[in-house]
């Protein structure tokens, strides 16, 4: 069994960069560069809980560092996003919710019964 890759979207107007630490000393931590509108993804990830990922903007003013996401035990999610919350105000958050795409191939919608 292994987690899916970390994968970390860049919806904001300006490239960014960080790093993705993962809990145990046997996992390589990860540096990443992403540009605007692009998602980038880690190559491996095996059982590897992740603990943090930072990242800093690129902006017109200079480097902004994002508020972190942070998970103090560990957590196994795979999807997160840089997003701009106000003027020169960034976030690295975890991504909740799945698009119609995304959704598993034997995902099958609840009966009436089980609504």
């Amino acid at each position: 069994m292994s987690y899916s890759v970390v994968s970390i979207a860049n919806s904001t107007p300006f490239n960014a960069k960080g790093n993705v630490n993962y809990v145990s000393v046997f996992c390589s931590d990860d540096d990443y560069n992403v540009t605007t509108g692009t998602t980038w993804r880690a190559s491996s990830r095996g059982v590897c809980l992740l603990r943090d990922i930072s990242a800093e903007v690129t902006t017109p003013q200079g480097v902004i560092r994002a508020k972190s996401f942070h998970d103090s035990i560990g957590t196994s999610d795979s999807r997160f996003a840089i997003i701009q919350t106000g003027p020169l105000v960034f976030e690295v958050t975890k991504i909740v919710t799945l698009a119609k795409s995304e959704l598993p191939e034997d995902y099958a919608e609840p009966t009436l019964q089980q609504n």
